[in-house]
């Protein structure tokens, strides 16, 4: 199997990466910033780097030019990390010259499927195409006028054109899709078909957000059973009435599409679930191999930012004095912020041990300590602790699902049960230290 350099400065998720690529019988290095990434690569080049955006000194896209500019290295195939799914941290990554990305929190099946891919082990397409006949227009870059879609997967897509962009190349995708919203996507040339005929095979690099959505329904939409000039600019000829039998067997296509529709939702949920399950395996596994507090607080706020994909958050623990919340850890906010703000839904959930979560849209995310998009209590033995409150995510999610209820709720219970054992920890330890003083002092006369 291949050699495949990890390079991440929190080892928590270097484990989770790690974790993955060895159940794939890969051999696996590790590096924590550019510059010992570029010590490992001066020994031998490995098969594959997966190199986070973010790094201390060198950022990720900053080494990924470099390695572009090295002769021995240019062709290194690299996948970018970032906890950040934005469209301008994306051109960053892919201006870099990194050959396809990742965001955080990740998909086992995602990164696996991509590292199979540059690794050459995916032989053919891996989804089915369809062929269509469709407008696109590629981004800023010129084109003869007549580009036109000829086939799309949930993969990629192939545009016809007498003037096919260079391999490599990456492009802003806007197709024109019939009784939908255009769909924008990302993508990288990854083959040119030179001729009259020809054009060029785009392999989509981020295709999730509004994008994949819109893709995935114009997908599930087209009736395989319907040519393609289905999707062809002339209108077609209005067909002739079916018959009784006809009718019949059209509903029943209906039917049978609308069954599959529903199960494919089901595996999508189950691989969702799944991928959850085993980050939260390794992330607790972290968890609970540290007893200090600062240590095990640190690390809660890895898992909040790289599994649940949390961008602005708080963890808020009660305190032992007054039992009101005071801010212990989290991302976008300080102490301050929450000291001369109504506590009100917070206290309402430390006080109730319920969880609260927003109805409706949660893209917008919030700015406003008093309103969180939710809020989970932190329990352990019956006595809530705290409340972790969630503000923005990375990903954007049109509302909070089942499955996320799922995470956020082991998470805490992870997190309470790790904070109790560091609670234990500081207490033996402080008894340790006045046993010790009290025998030195005995010991003294």
């Amino acid at each position: 199997m291949a050699t495949i350099l990890l390079v991440d400065d929190v080892e928590l998720f270097l484990a989770l990466e790690k974790s993955f690529l060895l159940d794939e019988g890969h051999q696996v290095l590790t590096a924590t910033s550019a510059e010992a990434a570029l010590a490992q690569l001066e020994v031998g080049r490995p098969d594959l780097l997966l190199l986070d955006l973010y790094l201390p000194g060198i950022n990720g896209d900053e080494l990924c030019c470099q390695l572009r500019a090295t002769e021995k290295l240019k062709t290194l195939p690299i996948i970018m990390v970032t906890a950040a799914g934005k469209e301008g941290e994306l051109k960053r990554c892919l201006d870099a010259g990194c050959d396809d990305y990742v965001t955080k929190p990740i998909s086992k099946q995602v990164l696996l499927e991509k590292v199979r891919r540059l690794l050459g082990k995916v032989k053919g397409r891996t989804a089915e195409r369809c062929p269509v006949n469709l407008r696109v227009r590629l981004g800023d870059h010129a084109t003869d006028g007549a580009a036109r879609v000829r086939d799309i997967s949930a993969n990629g897509i192939f545009i016809k054109s007498t003037h096919p962009l260079e391999r490599g190349s990456v492009v802003a995708l806007n197709v024109e899709l019939p009784d939908s919203e255009p769909l924008h996507l990302m993508g990288k040339v990854a083959r040119v078909v030179p001729g009259e005929a020809g054009g060029m095979g785009i392999y989509f690099v981020h295709p999730d957000g509004a994008g994949r959505k819109i893709l995935d329904e114009f997908l599930r939409r087209q009736d395989v059973t319907n040519p393609p000039t289905a999707h062809a600019l002339p209108e077609p000829a209005m067909p002739a009435a079916p018959s009784a039998t006809e009718e019949e067997l059209h509903q029943r296509i209906l039917e049978l599409e609308k069954e599959n529709r529903v199960f494919a939702e089901q595996l999508v949920t189950i691989e969702e679930v799944n991928n959850n399950l085993t980050n939260l395996y390794v992330a607790s596994s972290k968890l609970h191999s540290v007893v200090k507090r600062d240590e095990v607080i640190s690390i809660i706020k890895e898992i909040v930012i790289n599994f649940v994909g949390s961008e602005k958050f708080a963890l808020l623990l009660k305190g032992k004095q007054n039992g009101t919340l005071h801010y212990a850890a989290g991302e976008g906010f300080t102490p301050d912020d929450f000291t001369a703000v109504d506590q009100h839904q917070l206290v309402e959930v430390l006080a109730s041990g319920e969880s609260y979560y927003t109805e409706g849209p949660v893209v917008a995310g919030s700015d406003d300590p008093a309103a969180p998009l939710a809020a989970i209590p932190i329990s352990i033995r019956g006595e809530n602790i705290g409340v972790l409150a969630i503000y923005r995510l990375f990903v954007q999610k049109e509302s909070f699902q089942p499955v996320d209820y799922q995470l956020f709720t082991m998470m805490a219970e992870h997190a309470a049960s790790a904070l109790f054992t560091s609670a234990l920890y500081e207490e033996s330890e402080r008894k340790r230290e006045t046993y010790k003083g009290f025998m030195d002092l005995l010991l003294k006369h």
